[in-house]
């Protein structure tokens, strides 16, 4: 499979949304239907409560923390990287993004993506979602997500194509990765991650392979 399709195959399982919560983007408000996608590992559903929080024009929402996603191959050997933050209101309603990074990302701690409605994302594109109740789930196409990391604290805003803030977030930073079985040995390994381009990785909860440890170092 050539590198730029195991890519967008990745980022797409990974980024990807339920097919039971159809997106829709702002475009919506003039009857115009966004594309959806789905994944089954659920990783992108609202988090529980917590310290990060979301504020926009709707509300106020939260989850424990923003997420710095690494997921390591054992070819290419460039990491696929990704940030993601889903929150949820006191109401139910939840506020999202997924943010493609490359490497500079974990040196610069600074990255800003242009809005897309595509769940496949590359580096310099995200994805911000929003869904009021049981409404159906509002993705921007047009704007800007800007994010900066200090220490082990996310903060960041989006803003829409006439320079408005549309939503500002902060809150402190994980970080999730996963490698191929072979690097923690077949006595540490746990389950391999499913994926939709049939690679296989498994997660190093504990951060204890040179390649994770190096990007939790980094944003200590």
């Amino acid at each position: 499979m050539r590198y730029g399709a195991l890519v967008a195959a990745l980022l797409l399982g990974a980024c990807a949304k339920p097919r039971e919560d159809p997106t829709v983007s702002r475009g919506a408000l003039k009857g115009a239907p966004a594309a959806a996608s789905s994944s089954g590992d659920g990783s992108e559903r609202p988090q529980p409560r917590g310290a990060a929080t979301v504020r926009t024009d709707q509300g106020t929402y939260s989850a424990p923390a923003v997420r710095f996603i690494a997921d390591f191959l054992e070819e290419p050997a460039v990491p696929l990287l990704r940030v993601a933050l889903s929150a949820q209101s006191e109401d139910g309603g939840t506020w999202r993004f997924r943010m493609a990074v490359d490497e500079q990302f974990v040196k610069s701690k600074h990255a800003t993506a242009r809005l897309s409605p595509q769940a496949a994302l590359g580096p310099g594109l995200a994805v911000v979602d929003s869904q009021q109740g049981t409404g159906p789930s509002m993705a921007m196409d047009e704007g800007t997500l800007e994010l900066t990391v200090t220490g082990n604290q996310a903060r960041g805003e989006v803003r829409t194509k006439d320079g408005r803030v549309h939503a500002t977030f902060e809150g402190p930073l994980t970080v999730e990765c996963t490698v191929p079985p072979a690097w923690l040995g077949k006595a540490n390994a746990p389950a391999p991650v499913p994926s939709n381009d049939g690679t296989v990785r498994v997660p190093d909860e504990a951060l204890v392979t040179p390649q994770c440890r190096s990007m939790a170092d980094a944003f200590r």
